[in-house]
Formats: C-alpha cells, structure tokens, sequence
C-alpha cells in the first residue's frame, strides 16, 4: 500500500488550504471563464477552492485513493469539478491540446518523476494542452537550499489531530532524496511511516528545461507572497508562459 493511499483519510489534517496560494493562483490567472488542472490533486483541497473562482476545475493524480476521496467528497453535482486518476506524463493522451488555461502544480508533486527527461516531458505535455495565453504554475521546495546547506528536516506540522514529521537523507552519488516521513494520529496514537524518493530539483536545472519546452517567459519567486527567489528561500515557485 502506497504512502499516500495510506495517508488519504487524514490528508485533510496535514495539508490545509493555503490562502495565499490560491491568491497567487487569482492574481496569475485572472480569467474566471476558463478551465484549470490540478496535478497532484491529492483529495481535492485546492481543486474545490478553485471551483470558486473558475468555470471548470479537473484534478488528477496518480493515486486512487486519493481520487476516491476527492470524488466522495464533491456531492454537489453542479459544480464544475471532475477527478481523474491520470498520471501526469499522459496529458496529452487524455486532455485536448490547447484547451486549458492554467495548469497548475504545486504540492512539491513535480520531484515526484524519476529523471530530468520526465520532467522534461511533463514540461512538454504542459505547453501541448494550455491555450496559447495559458499559464503554467508550479510549487516545489527549495531543494538549492536542501543540497547546499545540507537540510535533513523539514519544519514539524503539528495540530490538534495529528503530527507529521519530514526527513531528507540526500543521495549525492545517486542524486535523489529519500523522504522519510512518520504521521502520528493523535486520537488512536497510530504511527504511519514511510519512505519516498525524490529528485532533487534545481532552480537552474529547471530554467533551462523549461526554456527548452518554449516557455519563453518566467518569474521565480521563494514564496506565495512573490518575494524574490534566493538560497534561504523556502520554496521555488514558478509562473510559465
């Protein structure tokens, strides 16, 4: 059983709505007649905060339980929602090209692919679906800062319901991250732990990858508040086009 499918019942606990986040995505993508995807949907949380700003919302994501949980929660068939589990490298085998106007990825779910040609892929697959105005909007942690200053842990998240803990072991010869994490149900004390591998993206790694797709315009910021991005920033955040 995967981690995530393990995790689903209690994702709602540990990754909340991010207001800001969904400023940045407004402010981005300001056309509300329009259609967006989400990838790495996980259980809809930003999916269905979307539906409140744009005409047609899909999330996607690779595991089924997730999209099981997204989909048991939208019970109000009116809204412009839908949840597919595709895995981000078939875009173009099941959304129309130049058909949406932002493609959304945050949730550090891009360093989820296994090699530089994935995410080369991915970047491809982006441009081939978004509209000739669209935008490609992108989230992973600051993995510049990780390498550099030889980061193992990342901030404890910790609320009424549950504690999670997240832990980086860098692979230099490899290059990957192994990810540990350890979820702790507060209510039953279960322990959930797990260990996924990560590529560990770079800023420059990625500019040149997405210049190579023909995403001729972008800005990096360290946050959602469009700081500039720098080594001590906590996250690299991408707007393409």
């Amino acid at each position: 059983m995967s981690f995530y499918h393990q995790i689903a019942r209690y994702y709602q606990h540990i990754f909340k709505i991010n207001v800001n986040q969904v400023d940045f995505i407004k402010l981005k993508i300001p056309e509300s007649d329009c259609n967006v995807l989400d990838i790495g949907c996980g259980i809809g949380t930003l999916s269905f905060e979307l539906t409140n700003y744009y005409k047609n919302v899909l999330g996607i994501d690779m595991d089924a339980e997730m999209i099981r949980a997204a989909s048991k929660k939208n019970k109000d068939e009116s809204r412009a929602i839908q949840f597919q589990q595709i895995s981000m490298l078939k875009l173009d085998t099941f959304i129309d090209k130049n058909s949406v106007e932002g493609v959304i990825c945050f949730g550090n779910t891009l360093v989820h692919l296994n090699s530089l040609d994935e995410i080369a892929d991915f970047l491809q697959q982006s441009k081939s679906v978004l509209k000739s105005n669209g935008k490609l909007l992108m989230q992973i942690v600051n993995y510049d800062k990780i390498i550099k200053k030889n980061i193992r842990q990342l901030p404890l998240i910790e609320n009424d319901e549950i504690i999670f803990e997240r832990n980086y072991c860098y692979r230099k010869s490899e290059n990957k991250i192994d990810f540990n994490t350890r979820l702790t149900v507060k209510s039953s004390q279960q322990i959930i732990e797990n260990k996924i591998e990560l590529l560990p993206l770079l800023k420059e790694e990625l500019a040149l990858l997405l210049n190579k797709a023909d995403f001729n315009n972008c800005n990096y910021y360290g946050n959602f508040n469009m700081e500039s991005f720098s080594i001590d920033s906590p996250a690299l955040i991408i707007e393409a086009w």
